[in-house]
């Protein structure tokens, strides 16, 4: 009886655990979403700012200069939008996702290619990158059946390649000859 409320107990604890653990995280997507929805909304006022002393300047007939009128707003838009990415990177990352860097599609971190275009993702190209050459590990005996050019390997491999090339061109020709 001991043991069922044993498995019962630490089958609530894990349950309660994991919950725990949604909870945070889903708390943090939130945060995360709120942030950037309030920066959106400042870079939408700056704009409107940016607009509103464009066309003031226009009315008074003062001369526009993009340097000194849009520098400051236009770092602060740089500023949000970049905290803006870091959220979404962050969204991504408690989702287990990422952003393929040649279409920004957003795919799962394991992916080691893009589903939408293709490319390779980086943990591929790394690993590419720091293998060298493969090798097979062989025995002394593996060794000369595989360096006799006339073992019953070598001729098997022969016969495939000359079926490969035949199935390209007419397999038929190959068939006919046989029988």
């Amino acid at each position: 009886m001991e043991n069922i409320m044993d498995k019962i107990s630490r089958t609530a604890v894990d349950t309660y655990h994991s919950a725990v653990k949604a909870t945070g995280k889903l708390a943090r997507e939130i945060r995360l979403k709120t942030q950037m929805s309030e920066n959106k909304r400042k870079i939408q006022e700056i704009y409107e700012d940016i607009g509103k002393t464009i066309y003031e300047k226009y009315l008074l007939k003062e001369e526009i200069n993009p340097e000194a009128d849009l520098l400051n707003p236009c770092s602060r838009i740089d500023t949000l939008a970049d905290e803006i990415d870091a959220f979404r990177m962050e969204l991504l990352k408690l989702k287990d996702l990422k952003q393929c860097p040649e279409c920004h599609y957003e795919i799962y971190y394991d992916f080691h290619y893009c589903p939408n275009c293709g490319y390779i993702q980086e943990q591929l190209k790394e690993a590419k990158q720091n293998d060298g050459p493969a090798t097979i590990v062989t025995t002394d005996e593996e060794d000369q059946i595989l360096k006799q050019p006339h073992s019953k390997t070598f001729h098997q491999e022969q016969k495939i390649d000359n079926i490969e090339i035949l199935d390209e061109n007419n397999i038929l020709d190959e068939e006919d000859d046989d029988e």
